[in-house]
């Protein structure tokens, strides 16, 4: 259920947050990018690679568990429905499962920290300006 907190904090998220989660995104390993397609594919998105909401919600429904109740299944998705078009790919929802606090906790945080603000760097001063 980790994954459905993360993605509703996303959701809610000013655009500079996202922007940071995405930069953080592309700066993960393979073996975190496995994980999250995992966790994607248990989603069921569509030929084109996206989720729709339906398929979230559906999602839902199936690993809920007791504690979770169908009222807060449904005020979830509610607010899921900012999501453009209604359709998550896996590069936004790679942003939106991504723990900062557990990635804190690892010993390469350092240098996925650094490859994010890169990608925000784009003269390579060290200074992001608008």
């Amino acid at each position: 259920m980790i994954i459905y907190r993360l993605m509703r904090a996303y959701i809610s998220s000013s655009s500079l947050r996202k922007s940071a989660l995405r930069a953080l995104a592309k700066a993960l390993t393979t073996d975190q990018l496995f994980y999250l397609r995992e966790q994607f594919t248990l989603f069921g998105p569509n030929k084109s690679g996206h989720i729709s909401l339906q398929n979230m919600k559906t999602a839902l429904m199936k690993n809920s568990s007791g504690a979770m109740n169908d009222s807060r299944i449904l005020d979830f998705v509610n607010s899921i429905c900012n999501i453009q078009y209604g359709m998550i790919d896996f590069e936004e929802f790679s942003a939106a499962a991504i723990s900062v606090y557990q990635m804190e906790g690892l010993e390469t945080w350092e240098e996925h920290a650094q490859q994010a603000y890169e990608l925000f760097d784009k003269v390579g001063k060290g200074l992001l300006k608008d």
